[in-house]
């Protein structure tokens, strides 16, 4: 267990280091937008952009991520070639929703634009925020592949060749003077594409003939995602369900002071995700072993204390926080950062290890934790956000992850405690 620890550790620092990059390409964008005339409006348009480009890789991408995860790594040695198909399986999946999800934000774009963001001629922007996503959904299944046969190394090439694209071109359209919501998601999915190809032209023989289809294995990995799936597109809506409800309640404008905060609360939930990235490929092994619960509670007992000292510094500092990061224009933000803060470390102290075992084993039953989850930020952020902003979605974010990670964690406690007998994975 050290041993796996050391090594998340290790891959996870170097990630970090990239998002530290990400963070502060990011970060100078807020701060420029607002100091133009319709800053926080453009702030907002952004938020939304990023959470829509999020909410569709999540919903889609998770599920083809965790059905290649949990099926490659038993066979990886044994049969190679039936790893590569798996993998070829999910990638053909991946490419039909990403070119649907590119020709829909191009049709829908002006709708939306409209619906959500009161202004129709924001639709380019939404248009280029489809496209940014379904580039980004095809370069998340080649990570996928480098996790499930535990390439970390190549793994962080391609992360770092996308950070160093984005921070690059960023740094560019901010030299230049030229930086706005749209062109800011010009070069984010100009990157990505062109970090798509150089992962295709790197992949091997197999991994390159995209073309070759085995129905036996695409059926098999429906068979887990028809309940993964559903679960997963439920889970990434409410995830950004706050920036939706309050930029179509409130206006961009308000949204933007609410979107700007999403850096801040980027780094700690990435950490989490980057580090669950490196152990999601043991969970099930630790499972089969018995040891999955020893496994958690030493994560939690280095996790919890990170949470409680994060806490109370954000708590302290949180105006110069946004004030030395994101920009004056922000300050109003504070109280907004405090709740939303407590919220994500909340979860980051004891969910992550029990939400990958519960998502691995039981998909049905992730996804009724997925409809909770819907159901208590929608009541919350339709009950406070009309009359309390951005608070008010704070605290609907809040309640959601209090009340799920509970159920989560009630969950995995009640299949892992000790002398518990081990239940089967549900796959239909």
């Amino acid at each position: 267990m050290r041993a796996l620890l050391a090594r998340a550790i290790a891959i996870s620092a170097v990630r970090v280091a990239y998002l530290g990059l990400w963070f502060v390409a990011i970060a100078a964008a807020y701060r420029h937008l607002g100091t133009l005339p319709d800053g926080t409006a453009q702030a907002g348009l952004l938020a939304f952009a990023l959470a829509s480009i999020k909410m569709v890789t999540t919903a889609f991408g998770d599920p083809l991520d965790l059905d290649v995860v949990r099926r490659v790594p038993p066979i990886l040695t044994q049969s190679p070639g039936r790893a590569a198909e798996i993998w070829r399986a999910a990638q053909q999946i991946r490419a039909g929703v990403a070119l649907a999800v590119a020709l829909l934000a191009a049709v829908l774009a002006r709708p939306i634009a409209e619906v959500f963001l009161h202004d129709g001629a924001w639709a380019v922007p939404v248009a280029l925020a489809g496209l940014a996503a379904a580039l980004e959904f095809l370069y998340r299944g080649y990570l996928s592949d480098c996790q499930a046969r535990e390439r970390f190394g190549r793994l962080l090439v391609l992360e770092g060749a996308l950070q160093a694209c984005r921070v690059v071109a960023v740094a560019a359209l901010l030299a230049s003077g030229r930086l706005t919501a749209a062109s800011f998601l010009a070069v984010y999915g100009a990157s990505t594409a062109v970090v798509c190809i150089v992962a295709y032209l790197g992949s091997d023989g197999e991994r390159r003939k995209l073309w070759r289809f085995s129905a036996e294995t695409s059926l098999e990995t429906w068979r887990y995602v028809r309940w993964v799936a559903p679960a997963m597109i439920v889970s990434a809506v409410v995830e950004r369900l706050d920036i939706f409800l309050l930029t179509g309640l409130r206006g961009p404008a308000e949204a933007g002071l609410y979107g700007a905060l999403m850096p801040l609360l980027l780094v700690p939930e990435m950490v989490m995700g980057l580090a669950m990235a490196v152990l999601q490929p043991r969970v099930a092994d630790l499972f089969a072993k018995g040891t999955l619960f020893e496994f958690w509670m030493g994560i939690c007992a280095i996790t919890a204390p990170l949470a409680i000292a994060a806490s109370l510094a954000v708590m302290l500092f949180a105006g110069p926080l946004i004030e030395f990061t994101i920009g004056p224009a922000y300050l109003a933000s504070v109280p907004v950062l405090k709740v939303l803060f407590v919220a994500v470390m909340a979860w980051f102290a004891v969910v992550p290890v029990a939400m990958s075992f519960v998502v691995m084993t039981q998909p049905r039953a992730t996804l009724a934790i997925c409809l909770v989850q819907a159901v208590t930020v929608t009541i919350a952020g339709l009950t406070l956000i009309p009359e309390h902003g951005a608070i008010g979605a704070a605290i609907a974010v809040l309640s959601m992850r209090l009340v799920s990670g509970g159920i989560i964690s009630g969950v995995a406690l009640y299949r892992l405690w000790p002398g518990t007998t081990v239940g089967k994975v549900q796959t239909s």
